[in-house]
């Protein structure tokens, strides 16, 4: 497959998946008991489907390789994620694995995790105390999303003066502000008549379709949106739609997963024309078991690990799909 040229890592965001669990601090998610080991789990919001499919996968796999995973939904709530890692501590659990809502909230609860012997492993977000992190190159994910679409906008676009294009960012944390950052100065370096006319926040689909709609509203020359996530870029796919857009080869939309509605809509020949791949929900479940299994087991674990950079566009759409979907 072909793969963003000098690129090396990067992490994820989807349309709400009704299957998700969502429990709360005080409950988990069982996975199989009378496994060798038990590993709690806690995400920042189970609401991004990716997450959810990942944390599924993790209890999954974790039972196969002799672990009782638990998960828990923090819910954007930094104060139920530290009581959700408590409680995990009052456990005994072997190991936490976190995405945190707010690492520095978790800084004391982190640590006392570690004193009590248990290992702690962070997601996407970077933490002060922990055995080993896998983690998103947050900028170079957002550049390898921007380059897609200024390499887009030069063909489509390039004799124009001026190219409207929108961003669904999401500023609440400091990893997703970098992706934005990536994409907004690839597409300032690559396409210099891109101009950026519009801005909003997106996590879920439902805010993607929303974003969309009001950003061809005001901007009904608006030729190019591009997400921080595939929540915004699967409903911004149907926001442009929605919004009476029927040329779609006129329109390029951009995101970062590449998750099972994304490619779709690229083969399909729908507004999106890209997605980036970060391994996905599932890969990433298994990792983080693997990780974690590893620590237990007393391996020596390279504490930071990164996730793989790939663009998928209508080159090679339908491959990944096969291969990661169609299974």
């Amino acid at each position: 497959m072909k793969k963003i040229s000098a690129l090396i890592a990067a992490g994820a965001v989807v349309l709400g998946l009704t299957a998700c669990s969502s429990s709360p601090a005080s409950e988990t998610t069982s996975g199989e008991k009378g496994g060798d080991y038990t590993v709690g789990v806690t995400f920042s919001d189970l609401s991004n489907p990716v997450w959810a499919e990942l944390v599924q996968e993790a209890q999954t796999y974790g039972a196969e390789e002799g672990m009782s995973v638990n998960y828990v939904d923090a819910a954007s709530d930094a104060s139920k994620q530290v009581t959700q890692v408590e409680n995990f501590i009052q456990q005994g659990v072997d190991a936490i694995v976190i995405c945190a809502v707010d690492a520095k909230a978790l800084v004391d609860v982190t640590k006392r995790a570690q004193d009590a012997g248990i290992k702690v492993v962070g997601y996407t977000q970077v933490l002060d105390n922990y055995d080993a992190q896998y983690l998103v190159d947050a900028y170079n994910t957002g550049y390898a999303n921007g380059e897609a679409a200024a390499a887009w906008i030069n063909e489509n676009y390039g004799d124009e003066d001026v190219v409207e294009w929108a961003l669904m960012d999401l500023p609440t944390f400091p990893e997703i502000i970098d992706r934005a950052n990536g994409i907004k100065d690839a597409i300032e370096e690559l396409a210099p008549n891109a101009e950026l006319v519009a801005t909003s926040a997106a996590l879920t689909a439902e805010e993607g379709v929303q974003n969309a709609e009001n950003f061809l509203q005001a901007n009904p020359n608006l030729k190019v949106i591009a997400t921080i996530g595939g929540g915004g870029a699967q409903g911004g796919n149907e926001g442009v739609k929605a919004s009476g857009i029927t040329d779609y080869d006129s329109f390029g939309l951009f995101g970062i997963d590449a998750t099972d509605i994304e490619i779709q809509n690229i083969i399909n020949g729908d507004p999106q024309k890209a997605s980036i791949s970060l391994g996905g929900g599932k890969a990433h479940g298994r990792t983080l078991i693997d990780i974690t299994a590893d620590l237990l087991a007393g391996e020596d674990v390279e504490k930071d690990q990164y996730m793989p950079i790939e663009v998928i566009d209508a080159s090679n759409a339908q491959e990944y799909y096969d291969e990661v979907f169609a299974k």
